[in-house]
């Protein structure tokens, strides 16, 4: 019997980068024996990769040197990781504003175009390179292989796409051979009804998957509708969770559902990967070796906002960059044997399930998905007063465009149903909870 995950890791995707002159299988060999290394040698590691990226950035980089030498801060002065503290953090304010000046005047390779949805309620726009996307896939990797998942493994994606968006015949194409390649089945659950997880479930059946993975609330959907039609998915070998926080009444649902563990992952689109869940469920170990995670407080004053080094975008440097979560750093080592840093919780994530007059259920990542394209928005929150209303809140650079406004009103009817008041509104500022989080959506139980 054929061993496919070994056959598309060994020989298919060497073969494949190779010809296009590509470095992932370098760096994923690289990542696989780096986390047995000890955790001085990873802090060795990391620590040259800030210097270098530093060195890039003082030297190409126009926007970094004029903000620090107003801080008045010389690349001489950076010689340790506390110096390095001392450096202002990047926010998205800043990379939306000044996304030009922030880029390498040598970044090492053709500029591709990225963008966040706005998960934390703040939509952004970002360069990275070939090399560093290499990394990130290869971070991304490793990550999941922490469940026991490896790539060829058949895995069914809970996921999400932008809805009602047709991408060109050959990009599609393109991604539907990309994902039979890696015996990927997406599925959209944005929308979700008993109807689609009865479409879900007969397709999962045929497919197969050994691996779950998708957005947290949808996996929880589905394990509630599999328990209530008293069915599984025979087979699978892990849950992999993502986007949003997991809770131990999760793990709980997965096992009972899916007869699997899960494990949880940690990661964004400026990023990719940041850090994932082994088979202690003791914390997230980092990606340290692809990226620099502070808090920005010492641990004993408790959960802070975490800021984020890429080590490897040259292109389009991000130097502690506020992402907009916070989080704890965990202490000691993990019984795993891994010496990688790890985080033991995130505590800034909060999309809240939004509903529908008939019942269904719509996760709070349909609306990042929607605002990402729609440039006027630099901020937004979504609120559900009463399954009658969606109101909309958006803080413009520019005035909504009206088919921009027209697309997002199909586009929430589409899945809240006809007859739904739409309200967009435009406002000066989204108001923070009284932890500090932004909320990007509130739902209806938030109101009352």
């Amino acid at each position: 019997m054929i061993n496919y995950p070994g056959l598309l890791e060994s020989v298919l995707l060497p073969a494949y980068y190779g010809l296009r002159r590509r470095r992932y299988p370098e760096y994923r060999r690289l990542l696989e024996e780096s986390q047995w290394q000890s955790a001085d040698w990873i802090q060795e590691f990391q620590w040259k990769g800030v210097c270098r990226l530093l060195d890039h950035a003082f030297e190409t980089v126009p926007y970094y040197r004029q903000k620090y030498a107003a801080a008045g801060i010389n690349r001489g002065d950076i010689k340790t990781r506390e110096d390095f503290a001392a450096l202002p953090p990047l926010t998205r304010t800043e990379i939306n504003t000044f996304r030009t000046e922030l880029c390498s005047n040598q970044p090492g390779g053709r500029l591709l175009k990225h963008s966040t949805g706005g998960s934390s309620g703040v939509p952004t726009k970002f360069f990275i390179t070939r090399d560093s996307y290499d990394w990130r896939c290869a971070s991304t990797a490793r990550a999941y292989a922490w469940s026991g998942y490896r790539l060829g493994a058949r895995a069914l994606y809970l996921w999400g796409a932008p809805v009602s968006h047709f991408p060109p015949l050959l990009d599609r194409t393109k991604l539907k051979m990309y994902r039979a390649l890696r015996r990927e089945l997406i599925q959209v659950t944005f929308s979700q009804t008993p109807d689609l997880w009865r479409n879900i479930l007969r397709r999962a059946l045929r497919f197969r998957p050994k691996y779950i993975v998708g957005y947290v609330a949808s996996i929880e959907q589905f394990a509630k509708f599999l328990l209530a039609e008293h069915s599984t998915i025979p087979g699978v070998e892990g849950v992999i969770a993502a986007a949003e926080p997991v809770f131990e009444t999760t793990r709980r649902l997965a096992a009972d559902a899916y007869r699997a563990p899960l494990f949880n992952t940690y990661g964004c689109r400026e990023f990719m990967s940041i850090a994932g869940e082994c088979d202690q469920h003791d914390g997230l170990h980092l990606n340290s070796e692809n990226l620099f995670v502070e808090t920005e407080f010492p641990a004993e004053q408790g959960p802070s906002e975490l800021l984020v080094t890429d080590l490897h975008n040259y292109g389009m440097p991000f130097i502690r960059y506020r992402i907009g979560d916070v989080g704890v750093f965990a202490e000691g080592t993990c019984k795993c044997g891994r010496q990688l840093p790890r985080i033991r919780s995130i505590e800034g994530r909060s999309l809240e399930l939004l509903r529908t007059r008939d019942g269904r259920v719509v996760p709070g990542e349909f609306f990042p998905h929607v605002l990402k394209d729609i440039g006027e928005v630099t901020e937004f929150q979504v609120q559900q007063p009463n399954l009658d209303e969606i109101v909309i809140c958006l803080v413009l650079n520019h005035p909504l465009t009206g088919d921009h406004e027209a697309l997002f009103r199909k586009q929430c009817l589409e899945i809240f149903g006809i007859g739904t008041q739409v309200t967009i509104k435009g406002v000066e500022s989204i108001a923070r909870a009284p932890s500090g989080k932004r909320l990007v959506t509130v739902g209806i139980g938030a109101n009352q």
